[in-house]
């Protein structure tokens, strides 16, 4: 029988997962099969079997694509932590070639650099260069383990300077860095404008929705006859109310550009 196999392991090497596809796969499905597990007996213990089953049966799939889902996530993250310093690191680099440093000092002070993620990085390519690599092997080889089109550009552009030179090379690397500069502003500003349509939303689900289903339950049971029962509002008030902001609050943070997060 074929292995199912969920994420290729290029992709899972681009996240920071260290496993091989086989292993990620089972994990995914021993995970979502535990967790099925436990929500079918718990939904059992409180309802009928068919909809523990089906309940189980949800949760084994949304398993699965949460474990599909997680590489694609912790990829874009890593590309946003390098992005989020790239810029500065540009300029540093911009200014010592402009002096004429070589190429092996530049990337040696950009790894002891606080440029986070991308400082990290840079002590990769090091590696690679001690270990016998050439430069341009090793930089095209960072541009690679990351899915960032921002980074790839500039590694393009720093591996043409220095295969090819030029009087003033640390020019076109300054206003490389100059534009993504701007273009982290921009997306700051755009961010900044959305803020308030998320506050509203926040306020709406977590003050003003809950307060009206109270007031409904409270006032609907002297007037007419509920379905709810008094485990149902407990639940709703106490799991899915809370549940909803704090999927808000996640979102939120995950459309916050990188460079806002200080």
């Amino acid at each position: 029988m074929k292995e199912i196999i969920l994420v290729k392991e290029k992709e899972l090497k681009k996240a920071g997962i260290e496993l091989s596809e086989k292993e990620f796969s089972e994990k995914a499905f021993s995970y979502s099969l535990a967790s099925s597990a436990v929500l079918v007996v718990t939904v059992f213990a409180l309802s009928e079997i068919f909809t523990a089953l089906i309940f189980g049966a949800l949760a084994f799939i949304v398993g699965i694509l949460v474990s599909v889902k997680i590489p694609e996530i912790l990829r874009k993250k890593k590309a946003k932590k390098v992005e989020k310093h790239l810029p500065f690191a540009l300029m540093a680099m911009a200014v010592e070639m402009n002096i004429n440093l070589s190429f092996e000092k530049i990337l040696e002070n950009l790894s002891k650099g606080d440029y986070g993620e991308f400082s990290k990085q840079i002590r990769k390519t090091q590696k690679e260069i001690e270990a016998g690599a050439t430069i341009q092997k090793a930089l095209f080889d960072l541009s690679e383990r990351i899915d960032s089109k921002m980074l790839k550009r500039s590694v393009s552009q720093i591996v043409s300077i220095y295969e090819h030179g030029s009087e003033e090379k640390g020019e076109p690397v300054k206003q490389l860095a100059k534009e993504l500069l701007a273009r982290q502003k921009i997306e700051s500003k755009e961010f900044t404008g959305k803020m308030t349509m998320y506050s509203v939303v926040f306020v709406v689900l977590s003050a003003v929705i809950p307060a009206m289903f109270q007031a409904f339950v409270s006032i609907g049971s002297t007037f007419m006859e509920l379905d709810f029962t008094a485990t149902q509002i407990l639940l709703i008030s106490t799991v899915l109310f809370p549940a909803l902001n704090l999927g808000i609050l996640l979102m939120i943070r995950n459309k916050t550009p990188e460079i806002l997060k200080g």
